[in-house]
């Protein structure tokens, strides 16, 4: 079943599952159509309202292209009589309409309880801000406003129906929050006076009243219409008819406060803590502070039926844990003997509020409550659950990333002087509430903040946050007013042990497994066997949260806000060295170990290690280098080659260098050490030069035999990147030789892989064979993912080059799904690459396009952007060879731009001949002079591939002026390259092929043989 959502972000699903598409036109052109599934909507239309015609319509044909391979195939686009149609199960706001004609039918019949279901159901369909991710285009203005004022109808029938049936209080707030948003639409006024009215509170509702009356006579100068007149009337008098179709105003009992408007985000949890309350008696909403246990708890409350009412007390005030009957007594205004009685008649709900610092007096309490209120139901917010055998304990989270963006927006708009957040400030924004962790208390005071800052602005500040999130005009008490207060609360109520045992964890950047917490809370004097008790208190008291991944593995983090905290108290106390200390010796230990089992079984554990904690590790590299940097090298280096595996290239370079640079007196030993691992890293992201000068450097320091075979093996590797194949065999079998002397299988087995690749490279497939298959005898018994999965796709790479295309198809798509079940991301996208290059050799060209759009999407998450490229160039000749030449101009662009901002390196030359030849329709005599300069650079370079493109687009450009002889010497000339090269495959030489059917030749030599990249 194949579906399309326009009611929100724009996503395309098939069986439920997510069906990415490309973004950008393509997804204009998919929402263009969706907007009228079904129907035929003709190419001019789209060609207007898309690209306003600047486009021909090639291009529109190249993104229904994209758009087909994305949806699977041709069958849900087709074209016909000038349209294009798209088919599909369902179109989310295809479904609305219908349900919103269905809700205009019964409201007209007077169905009321019709109208306010078949509302509901058509606002469930909507997700967000209409058609986000569709672009910006000036033709989606309409469509987005259309559907927002059907949206915003929708809100108003289903209010107005709720309300008819006899709703109150419980739509207030909501209604209350609308009209400031909309406060010209009569409909929602009317809605709000009546439940007020509905609710008991008859001069809220004139006010009400009052308050649209004037805002209608100063926007507008027009009294309210006459429904609204003939509502005051009936208010002032009374009418009968107000009582509505359900049940009579609530006048149950009770002394809740009026709820705030703008519960955001707390719609399920809320619905959750409902049913937890009719299940059990007892039920405390736990939390940190600034989470809104207390405007949680009290909707809940306000949403209860008891017939006995709901009853609130505040323990905030109350500082002695005896004083705790006296007070709730008070509160509701009997004798402290007496406060079961109270309860003892018909069903209710007491909500005790703030219990943590009472919390074993609140305990006694709620227990004799229990025994003498059997119809009492008690609902308690506090930092710690009460312990008690009758008691349901809810945790509530913090806000998720939407609804804090949106909360964040609420309060924004609620400002003396509004502030409307607009597109522009979005990514801005879900950036500061990512920082504020989601806590509601932080988000209000930060959109406080916008009456005189910036968001932006806001989000720079953030590290003094404790100074910028508070607000002493806020109503309530001082920890309400600001987040240090409001953390400090908790902080106060907590035991010695429990504090250091905070600020411990606090040292820790994502949080921390138990052993390491465990090892740095035992530097700051707490003995090891209290340790696990000192961070259990700290999660019992939602000060510590706790994740557990897939794998069982337990991690326990702090939220930023309060791990700012922590951390000042630590360094108030003159702890934060000692801490630190601990903390670096800590993955320091980890990094040793790293270096001694990552070639090996435990290989996964150390990537996932790294993974998770990679801002710890980078906290650890920071403290080092300024407090310790020997041991901060070590840390590096033993950490050096899980980057590799990983794929952190770039980055794991850069720390490596830093640790290097900051520990000028390491012996040479450890600096060449040092040195060749930042230069395969560097390699491997692209900076060849950067690596090559590392490289060089190491030799100079290399004086021990150890280490003369790596510089060798990483040399090979560097070789490979600058497309130098000679040299890497060269290397490579440098390399194998001294290990094998040494006995060091593991290294040998990698060094023969590169000669294996080198082997390749120059065509010799017997040579690689071989080399190949003696790696994989000496990684079997280590067992190396990593090694084995490189050789498997070595052995892949072999078939192809011998056009046993089959078996290479079978080993290439082990080795990219083996790769991908591991977390090797460069490595799928490798492996995925050369499989989309089999499957074109192949035939199967629409099998090749899909691999390699794979190949791309994991180049990008690996953030290997040399494969990237490499992907891209595939990719862009494979869509030439069916005449999407828009789409490979744009791949081969976005090539030449990386090229040149990373210093070039292999496939650079290429990428600039195919520019050239993808650019001469447009210019043909530039390009003929400028293709003539490359293939004389190619051919001093030694770039056969690269000069192979030159000569087919310098025959073809030939053959156009006519010149048929000198055109088939160009050909002659590239069938001779072509013959030697091994990259290229007969069906790539698009260009070799329009020049031969336009002087009338065919091929004057056999294809060459295919074989895998060079």
């Amino acid at each position: 079943m194949l579906t399309v959502a326009l009611l929100g972000p724009v996503e395309v699903r098939r069986d439920d599952e997510p069906v990415p598409v490309p973004s950008g036109r393509t997804t204009e052109v998919l929402v263009r159509l969706a907007l009228e599934a079904g129907r035929s909507v003709r190419a001019e239309q789209i060609l207007d309202e898309l690209w306003a015609g600047s486009e021909g319509r090639n291009t529109l044909q190249s993104k229904v292209s994209q758009l087909r391979r994305a949806l699977g195939g041709p069958a849900p686009v087709s074209f016909g009589h000038g349209g294009y149609r798209l088919d599909v199960d369902d179109v989310d706001l295809l479904a609305v309409e219908r349900l919103a004609g269905q809700v205009t039918e019964a409201r007209r019949a007077g169905d009321l309880e019709l109208v306010r279901d078949r509302a509901a159901a058509a606002l469930a369909h909507f997700r967000g801000d209409v058609l986000q991710g569709a672009g910006d285009g000036a033709w989606l203005e309409p469509h987005r406003r259309r559907w927002e004022e059907v949206r915003l109808g929708l809100v108003e029938d289903h209010l107005a129906a709720r309300v008819a049936l006899g709703a109150g209080g419980d739509v207030v707030g909501e209604l209350e929050e609308l009209t400031e948003r909309h406060p010209l639409r009569e409909g929602l006024w009317s809605s709000l006076v009546t439940a007020l009215y509905r609710a008991g509170r008859q001069a809220d509702a004139l006010a009400a009243y009052a308050r649209v009356r004037r805002r209608l006579l100063e926007d507008l100068g027009v009294d309210p219409g006459p429904g609204l007149r003939r509502l005051e009337e009936e208010i002032l008098a009374q009418s009968a008819s107000l009582a509505g179709l359900g049940p009579a105003p609530d006048r149950r009992p009770g002394n809740l406060p009026p709820v705030a408007p703008g519960l955001v985000g707390r719609a399920t949890e809320s619905a959750a803590l409902h049913a937890l309350l009719t299940e059990h008696r007892v039920v405390t909403v736990v939390g940190p502070a600034g989470v809104g246990k207390s405007r949680t708890a009290l909707a809940v409350a306000h949403g209860r039926d008891e017939p006995g009412g709901a009853w609130l007390v505040r323990l905030d005030g109350v500082s002695d844990p005896s004083s705790v009957p006296r007070a709730v007594a008070e509160a509701l205004h009997v004798p402290a003997g007496e406060l079961a009685a109270r309860f003892a008649g018909p069903a209710s709900v007491l909500l005790l509020d703030n219990a943590e610092h009472l919390r074993d007096a609140v305990a006694d309490l709620v227990e004799l409550l229990l025994v003498g209120a059997p119809r009492l139901r008690i609902l308690v917010t506090s930092q710690v659950p009460l312990a008690l055998d009758a008691e349901a304990a809810f945790t509530l989270a913090p806000l998720a990333p939407d609804d804090a963006s949106a909360l964040f927006a609420a309060r924004a708009a609620r400002l003396p002087r509004p502030v409307t957040l607009t597109d522009e400030t979005a990514d801005a924004v879900d950036q500061l509430c990512r920082r504020l962790d989601g806590l509601p208390l932080a988000l209000e005071l930060a959109a406080a903040r916008l009456a005189s800052l910036s968001v932006p602005e806001l989000t720079r500040r953030l590290d003094d946050r404790f100074a910028l999130l508070h607000d002493p005009t806020r109503r309530g008490p001082a920890r309400r007013r600001g987040l240090q207060a409001a953390i400090g609360w908790s902080h106060d109520l907590l035991e010695p042990d429990d504090r250091r045992g905070l600020w411990a964890l606090a040292v820790f950047a994502e949080g921390a497994p138990l052993s390491a917490a465990e090892h740095v809370i035992g530097a700051l004097g707490i003995p090891a066997p209290a340790a696990l008790d000192v961070v259990g208190r700290l999660v019992d008291r939602s000060l510590v949260t706790v994740d557990v991944s897939g794998h069982g593995a337990v991690r326990y983090r702090l939220l930023d806000s309060i791990r700012a905290f922590a951390r000042d108290r630590l360094a108030e106390a003159g702890l934060a060295d000692v801490a630190g200390a601990a903390h670096a010796a800590w993955f320091a230990e980890v990094a040793d170990h790293h270096a001694l089992t990552v070639r090996g079984p435990e290989q996964v554990a150390c990537l996932e290690t790294v993974r998770v904690d990679r801002a710890n590790i980078d906290a650890a590299l920071a403290w080092c280098a300024v407090h310790d940097p020997p041991q901060g090298l070590r840390t590096a280096v033993g950490f050096g080659w899980t980057w590799v595996v990983l794929g952190d290239g770039e980055a794991g370079a850069a720390r490596v260098r830093r640790a290097l640079m900051a520990t000028p007196e390491a012996d040479t030993s450890t600096s060449a050490t040092a040195l060749l691992l930042a230069g395969w890293l560097e390699a491997s992201a692209g900076d060849l030069e950067l690596a090559a000068g590392d490289l060089d450097r190491a030799e100079v320091l290399v004086d021990d035999d150890r280490l003369r075979p790596d510089l060798h093996r990483h040399r090979a590797f560097l070789r490979i990147q600058q497309g130098r194949p000679t040299d890497v065999v060269a290397e490579a079998e440098a390399a194998v030789a001294a290990y094998r002397d040494q006995g060091r299988a593991w290294e040998t087995a990698a060094a023969l892989l590169l000669a294996s690749y080198g082997a390749v490279m120059l065509g010799d497939t017997r040579t690689a064979g071989r080399s190949a298959a003696d790696a994989v005898a000496l990684l079997e018994p280590l067992g190396d993912p990593w090694g084995l999965v490189h050789a498997r796709g070595m052995l892949g790479a072999i078939a192809q080059a011998e056009g046993r295309f089959d078996a290479a198809a079978t080993e290439l798509a082990g080795a990219a799904a083996e790769s991908e079940r591991l977390g090797f991301r460069g490595q799928a996208a490798l492996h995925l690459s050369r499989l989309g290059r089999v499957e074109q050799q192949r035939g199967d060209r629409a099998a090749a396009v899909a691999t390699l759009d794979r190949a791309l999407a994991a180049a990008r998450r690996s953030g290997d952007p040399r494969i990237a490229a490499t992907i891209r160039t595939t990719l862009a000749r494979v869509l030439r060879t069916s005449g999407d030449d828009v789409v490979a101009l744009a791949l081969i662009e976005q090539n030449d731009r990386w090229y040149r901002d990373a210093g070039g390196g292999d496939g650079a030359l290429l990428t600039r001949c195919l520019l050239a030849a993808l650019a001469a329709a447009e210019d043909p005599e530039t390009s003929w002079w400028l293709l003539g300069g490359l293939r004389t650079e190619a051919r001093e370079a030694g770039d056969d591939e690269a000069e192979l493109a030159a000569v087919d687009a310098l025959a073809l450009l030939t053959a156009q002026r006519g010149e048929a002889e000198r055109a088939a010497d160009l050909l002659a000339d590239a069938d001779a390259l072509a013959a030697r090269v091994h990259a290229v495959i007969d069906a790539d030489r698009v260009d070799a092929q329009r020049a031969r059917r336009l002087i009338g030749e065919r091929p004057a030599h056999p294809a060459a043989e295919p074989r895998i990249p060079g």
